[in-house]
C-alpha cells in the first residue's frame, strides 16, 4: 500500500542524502557557485570606484546605470561573466549524476537489488529510486544556486531590469520568461531555480534508464555530460538554421545565451527526458532478470 510505498521511498532519500558523494559533490559546487558571487560582487565594487573616480576627474555627475548591475543579471542563474558560472553549468551534468544516479548500478552488481526485490514489489523499488535520484540531482544544483543568490543580493542592489538596458541582461523579448524577467524579475528567478532543477533531475535519472544497457560505471556516469558537450559544440554551428533558437540545455537554463532560449524547447526536452528515463526504468525494471 501507500504507506508501504512512503517507507521504501524514505530509506532511498536517506540512501541518497546520508553518502559520502552527496556531499562532496554539494561542496565543490556550493564551492564553484560562491566563487562566481564573490567575483560579480567584486567587480561590482570595482566599478563604483572607477565611477567615483571618473566623476572625481571631470568634476561632473556620471550616469551610474543603477539598472546595468543589478542582482538580477548577476546572480548566477543570469550572470554570463563570471568564468565560475560557465563553469557551474557545464558541469551541471555531471555535478547531477554524482550523489545518487549510480547507485542502482551499484546496487545490481552488489546484489542488493536481489535481496531488495524480494521483499517488495519492484515498482515500488524503482519508483523509490526514480523519485530520490531526481531529488538528489535537483537538490546538489539549487542549493549552491541559492547560496550565490543570498551572497549576491548581500552586496548588489536589487535594482528592477529597464528593457532600455536589455544588452546588459541578454534578454530579448522574444526569450523564453523575458515579460516575467522585466516584470516580475522575482517569479523569473523562481522559474530559473525550476528550470535547473527540472533538468538536474532528469539528467541523473537518465543514467538509471541507461544503467540496463551500459556496463562500465564511468561510462553510465559521462554519457550524459558528453551528450550535452556534443549537443552545446553544434548549438552554435546550427543557430543559423534555426533562427537563432538555442538548442543547447547548458545553455538555455541559465543567461548569457547568443542563441534565443524557447520554451518549447525547454519543454521538449524535459517531455522526452523524462518519458524516456521513466519509461525505460519501470519496463525493464519490472523484465530484468535481477538473479
Amino acid at each position: 500500500g501507500n504507506g508501504y510505498m512512503l517507507r521504501v521511498l524514505r530509506l532511498e532519500l536517506r540512501k541518497a542524502f546520508h553518502n559520502w558523494l552527496f556531499l562532496i559533490t554539494l561542496g565543490i559546487a556550493g564551492v564553484i557557485a560562491l566563487w562566481s558571487g564573490i567575483s560579480v560582487i567584486l567587480a561590482y565594487y570595482y566599478d563604483l570606484k572607477m565611477m567615483a573616480l571618473r566623476a572625481e576627474v571631470l568634476n561632473a555627475a556620471v550616469n551610474p546605470g543603477h539598472s546595468v548591475i543589478t542582482l538580477f543579471n548577476k546572480w548566477i542563474g543570469q550572470d554570463y561573466i563570471a568564468m565560475a558560472t560557465s563553469l557551474f553549468y557545464t558541469l551541471l551534468p555531471i555535478l547531477a549524476v554524482l550523489p545518487y544516479a549510480w547507485s542502482y548500478f551499484s546496487e545490481r552488481k552488489s546484489g542488493y537489488v536481489k535481496l531488495i526485490v524480494t521483499r517488495t514489489h519492484r515498482n515500488t523499488y524503482f519508483l523509490s529510486k526514480y523519485a530520490a535520484t531526481f531529488v538528489s540531482g535537483a537538490l546538489v544544483i539549487t542549493v549552491p544556486m541559492a547560496l550565490n543568490f543570498m551572497l549576491v543580493s548581500a552586496f548588489i542592489p536589487a535594482s528592477p531590469p529597464d528593457v532600455y538596458y536589455d544588452m546588459y541582461y541578454t534578454m530579448p523579448m522574444d526569450a523564453m520568461g523575458s515579460a516575467f524577467f522585466y516584470e516580475h524579475p522575482y517569479l523569473f528567478i523562481l522559474f530559473r531555480f525550476c528550470l535547473a532543477a527540472l533538468f538536474a533531475g532528469l539528467i541523473a535519472v537518465s543514467v538509471i534508464a541507461l544503467s540496463f544497457f551500459v556496463r562500465n560505471r564511468f561510462a553510465v556516469l559521462l554519457s550524459p555530460f558528453l551528450a550535452l558537450i556534443v549537443i552545446n559544440y553544434f548549438s552554435g554551428m546550427l543557430s543559423q538554421y534555426t533562427n537563432r533558437v538555442e538548442i543547447s540545455p547548458i545553455k538555455f537554463i541559465h543567461g548569457g545565451n547568443l542563441g534565443v532560449p524557447k520554451l518549447w524547447v525547454a519543454l521538449l526536452y524535459a517531455t522526452v527526458l523524462f518519458l524516456v528515463s521513466f519509461v525505460i526504468t519501470m519496463w525493464k525494471g519490472r523484465k530484468t532478470d535481477v538473479f
